[in-house]
C-alpha cells in the first residue's frame, strides 16, 4: 500500500472513530425530531472543523473529513431505524 493511501484509510477510521461518539453523546438524551438531526448533523460537517487538527497534510484531512462524513451518514441512518422500528411497534 503507497504512503498516501494509507495516511488517508488511517485518518478516515480516526475522523469516524472520534465523530460517532461525539454524536451519539450528543443525541442521546431526548427524543429528536429527524429533520433537526438532519439540521444538525449538516451544521457540523459545514463547519469544517477537523475532528484530528494534528491532520496536517491534504490527504489526511481529507481522509479525517470522509470519516466524519461517514460517521454522520451512518448515526442517521441508525436514528432512521430506530425511528421505523419504534413506529412498526408502536400500537396504533
Amino acid at each position: 500500500m503507497n504512503r498516501k493511501s494509507e495516511q488517508y484509510r488511517f485518518a478516515r477510521i480516526e475522523g469516524y472513530r472520534i465523530t460517532l461518539p461525539r454524536l451519539e453523546e450528543q443525541f442521546k438524551d431526548g427524543a429528536v425530531n429527524l429533520e433537526e438531526m438532519k439540521d444538525a448533523l449538516s451544521e457540523q460537517l459545514a463547519k469544517r472543523a477537523f475532528c484530528a487538527p494534528w491532520r496536517r497534510s491534504e490527504i489526511e484531512r481529507a481522509g479525517c473529513r470522509d470519516g466524519m462524513r461517514l460517521a454522520a451518514l451512518e448515526f442517521l441512518s441508525q436514528y432512521q431505524d430506530a425511528l421505523r422500528d419504534l413506529r412498526s411497534n408502536s400500537p396504533e
